[in-house]
């Protein structure tokens, strides 16, 4: 199965851009319930996930959550603390599922490291449930052998 089968393409992600100051970007994740969001440049470059972990420690270790630095410090500028490693179109579904493991989302890219769109880890999970659930066999033996290795 290809992973396109799970995406939430671009028009439809709230992501910020490179340009955007910390304000801009907080209040993007507030406004949405996020806590995190991918950053893509003019020309539609992925260029990282920004999560409010890496904003909250930055202004701790400016030592002020003063409007005015939030105002005049560009997301750019904030050490990222981990990376959302990003899939490719034509990634499989065994990837896919290695990656949502550590991330809430997967940033989709295509051969050009143009970001078309997120694979969500609730998605693909919904998926997995629903076709599981409408195998009534497989999620009986799929149990037995849970209590079995107990």
């Amino acid at each position: 199965m290809n992973i396109m089968f799970f995406i939430t393409p671009k028009k439809d992600v709230i992501s910020v851009s490179d340009k955007d100051n910390l304000k801009t970007v907080l209040k993007t994740l507030n406004e949405h319930k996020f806590s995190s969001v991918p950053i893509v440049n003019a020309e539609g470059n992925y260029l990282g996930t920004v999560k409010e972990g890496d904003i909250l420690w930055y202004l701790y270790q400016q030592s002020s959550f003063d409007e005015r630095l939030m105002e005049t410090t560009n997301i750019m500028d904030v050490p990222r603390r981990t990376t959302n490693i990003t899939a490719k179109v034509d990634a499989n579904v065994e990837d896919l599922l290695h990656l949502l493991i550590s991330q809430n989302f997967v940033p989709a890219i295509d051969d050009s490291n143009i970001f078309i769109g997120i694979i969500k880890r609730r998605d693909v999970i919904s998926y997995a449930y629903d076709k599981i659930k409408s195998d009534e066999s497989y999620m009986e033996d799929f149990f037995h052998a849970k209590k079995l290795s107990r």
